[in-house]
């Protein structure tokens, strides 16, 4: 007897929404069931595009017994409240990064996911490529010995828009959120460990726009062997968004680190190359590689786990408590944050 597929819901209609679509096309146990948005229009336009079969509002979305699991691909302000209610309604969640904006928010998912025996994940998609086993498996005695320093940096530059959530403190904005987080998993990832100390500087306030929010970042991570990891992020400066991983004996380099494909592997005088691909069942469209965390997510939902074995809540309760110490040291509270003091 053949399976039924995996059936989603799409709780909100963000831009990452546009991406995220080419993966799950090229996934095959799962459909789509409805979208839902604060803005129907908004929710009309993507089903139109990706001929997802109805367009609903949340609380129809909640409601119904014909969806197994939800993505959440939103503000970061809105994650928690949408991912308990749907928890809440029984529906597994696949959230956003960062999946709340402080630990707390995120111990609260836990509690309901735990309450309501429900799947809760974190997306963040750069754990399932599988061209982090390969670099797992050049860590070490076979590659390039024992990792001493791992550095990373994921920055863009944009033109200060007030209407852009990117900028707006009361929407989480700044560079450690959005994509500073993708560094911090990262090392996380690698070094399998969270650091003794964690210090950084970030940069606010710097022009005529006033922004109350971390534009450019750098930090730095120490951990009980020694080991560094030293990062930055930001929203005001472009950096190229490779990884290097130093070890005793060469360097793994990892070019879009975020979204790995290919890596170059230097022991001594010699470099390899290795690639991973990204595969495309359907002409025409390019899935990145959300293909993978998606997959991830049918399985678990398939054995009725409530916790990622690869991405567990303890990796991201890690980092947002990271993230939470460094925004104490920029004097980074969110206005949520203070009503909730």
């Amino acid at each position: 007897m053949e399976q039924r597929k995996i059936r989603w819901g799409l709780l909100g209609a963000g831009e990452i929404l546009n991406r995220w679509m080419n993966g799950a096309q090229q996934v095959e146990d799962m459909e789509i069931v409805a979208v839902a948005s604060r803005s129907i229009e908004r929710a009309r336009k993507m089903a139109q595009k990706f001929h997802i079969p109805e367009t609903v509002g949340y609380e129809e979305l909640l409601a119904r017994k014909d969806i197994d699991v939800v993505y959440i691909p939103v503000a970061h302000t809105a994650h928690k409240e949408l991912a308990v209610r749907a928890m809440e309604s029984g529906k597994g969640v696949l959230v956003e990064k960062p999946a709340a904006i402080n630990a707390g928010e995120f111990q609260e998912m836990i509690d309901c996911a735990r309450r309501n025996h429900t799947f809760l994940m974190e997306a963040v998609w750069t754990k399932f490529f599988p061209i982090i086993q390969e670099i797992e498996n050049r860590i070490g005695e076979k590659g390039i010995g024992q990792v001493r320093v791992v550095q990373s940096n994921f920055a863009f530059r944009n033109e200060v828009d007030p209407a852009s959530r990117l900028f707006d403190p009361k929407r989480a904005g700044g560079g450690l959120l959005d994509v500073g987080v993708y560094n911090l998993h990262f090392s996380r990832m690698i070094l399998k460990k969270d650091p003794l100390y964690l210090i950084g500087k970030a940069s606010m306030d710097t022009d005529e726009h006033h922004l109350q929010i971390d534009e450019q970042a750098a930090y730095i991570a120490q951990y009980d062997g020694g080991e560094l990891a030293v990062m930055g992020s930001g929203i005001r400066t472009g950096m190229l968004d490779t990884a290097w991983i130093y070890g005793t004996e060469g360097y793994i380099t990892v070019p879009h680190f975020w979204k790995p494909t290919r890596m170059l592997v230097t022991v001594g005088n010699e470099t390899m190359s290795i690639e991973r691909k990204v595969a495309q069942r359907i002409a025409g469209v390019e899935d990145e590689g959300y293909q993978y965390e998606i997959a991830h997510v049918n399985q678990c939902i398939r054995e009725g786990v409530v916790e990622s074995p690869v991405l567990t809540w303890k990796d991201t309760m890690a980092i947002l408590k990271q993230c939470d110490s460094l925004r104490a040291d920029w004097g980074i509270v969110y206005p949520q944050e203070r009503e909730s003091l």
